[in-house]
């Protein structure tokens, strides 16, 4: 994506402009979630002219006021820049009436119990994969096992063809950490053009899955339109998918670091739970944007109509304030709210479906493959973007004794 530098606006304080590019924060390829909180050392919001000029929150109570105030900050735009997609993700990009009728269509299908009924099959996946590299004492973690397991899951819930997952994972990736406005555009016009074509064979041939019931749903009373149809299910595709292998890869790069900590979660294995929510607080991965709808003062400074605000969410799970040493792993912390699934009525729908793949990934794998660690022959590169993430993760581990079973 091009970072065009733009003016910073004549009522932007002086001190508040930080000129940070989100594609590029600094010491985001050391520690994405770091690199965003390292941003509000002494404000909670900040002006940079990058992506034709946006507002950062870069504490938690900045990322929490604005998530839970859906009045004064709107879904409308889900991207910066702020350029035009080819149709409206829905709900994502709705506000008030419009957003909860159209995210009760989606809700029921990610709610715990049916989140349940996949873990089974989720559950043997990742015990095939994990069989199948574990003899070689390597892997690439992030193609070989974060791009598959999810977007599996997700084929599973919507009937689609297994042989289109490496299709379909090109497409989410470009379109969440497109380097360009072309890659980004043309990976949202090849998402939207398979699910339309998925669709008509829906509505010719419907059946139980996601997609059949997206197109048997009705909003105030109607059916849905064509495009409607379309923009609901291509988020039910790209929401979900990306998140939660960059989150998968987060998760796998600190474990591979912290012999410790692994350890923990193989003595406490009624408490894999608390170890899913605890890894995930420190790992952030979606940076979402607000736009104000009318000009409103938060943290000391006028955000006026218009004007667009990103809410990196690892911000909220590294907030000393909120989390005392927050860089640590504790799992003896009080249970509570993180900001990693955001707040508010456009927290994360696919929540359940998150912690199910993650609790799983943590049982399996650290069932058959307790000592692991990074191959240094190859670096480990975090990014920051629309979703921070690691482009690739060389795992090693001794293939001998060490090695446990369930």
């Amino acid at each position: 994506m091009n970072s065009t530098v733009a003016l910073p606006q004549e009522q932007v304080p002086a001190d508040r402009i930080v000129d940070v590019d989100m594609l590029a924060v600094p010491g985001g390829a050391q520690d994405a979630q770091k690199a965003w909180r390292a941003l509000g050392s002494k404000y909670g919001l900040i002006w940079t002219p990058r992506q034709k000029g946006h507002w950062i929150a870069t504490n938690g109570a900045v990322v929490e006021q604005i998530y839970r105030s859906p009045d004064l900050f709107s879904s409308s735009v889900p991207n910066l820049p702020p350029e035009p997609l080819p149709f409206k993700f829905r709900p994502l990009q709705l506000d008030g009436h419009e957003h909860r009728v159209f995210r009760a269509i989606i809700d029921p299908a990610l709610r715990p119990a049916a989140v349940q009924s996949y873990a089974v099959r989720a559950r043997k996946l990742a015990i095939d994969l994990i069989e199948g590299f574990w003899p070689t004492g390597e892997c690439e973690f992030v193609a070989d096992f974060a791009l598959v397991m999810p977007l599996s899951v997700f084929l599973w819930m919507v009937d689609l063809p297994m042989e289109d997952r490496a299709m379909l994972q090109r497409w989410v990736h470009a379109a969440t950490r497109g380097k360009t406005r072309q890659a980004i555009e043309e990976a949202n016009i090849s998402m939207f053009g398979y699910v339309s074509q998925r669709l008509a064979e829906r509505r010719a041939k419907p059946g139980d899955d996601i997609l059949s019931q997206v197109i048997r749903a009705e909003v105030d009373g109607r059916p849905l339109s064509e495009e409607e149809q379309l923009g609901t299910s291509v988020l039910l595709m790209a929401a979900g998918l990306d998140t939660v292998a960059a989150m998968m890869s987060f998760v796998m790069h600190y474990l591979a670091r912290h012999p410790a900590v692994r350890r923990w979660i193989m003595e406490n294995p009624s408490q894999v739970s608390v170890a899913t929510e605890e890894l995930m607080r420190r790992h952030g991965v979606a940076n979402n944007t607000r736009t104000a709808t009318q000009d409103v003062e938060i943290d000391g400074v006028m955000v006026h109509k218009g004007e667009h605000v990103l809410l990196p969410n690892c911000v909220h799970g590294l907030d000393e304030n909120l989390f005392p040493n927050p860089e640590e792993i504790d799992f003896t912390r009080k249970p509570g709210l993180t900001g990693t699934f955001g707040f508010g009525p456009h927290r994360c729908a696919g929540a359940n479906l998150a912690r199910m793949e993650m609790r799983i990934l943590l049982q399996e794998w650290l069932s058959r493959i307790p000592d692991f660690e990074v191959d240094p022959k190859y670096p480990v590169i975090h990014q920051t973007a629309q979703v921070n993430g690691i482009e690739m993760l060389p795992l090693r581990w001794e293939t001998g004794s060490g090695r446990r079973s369930r």
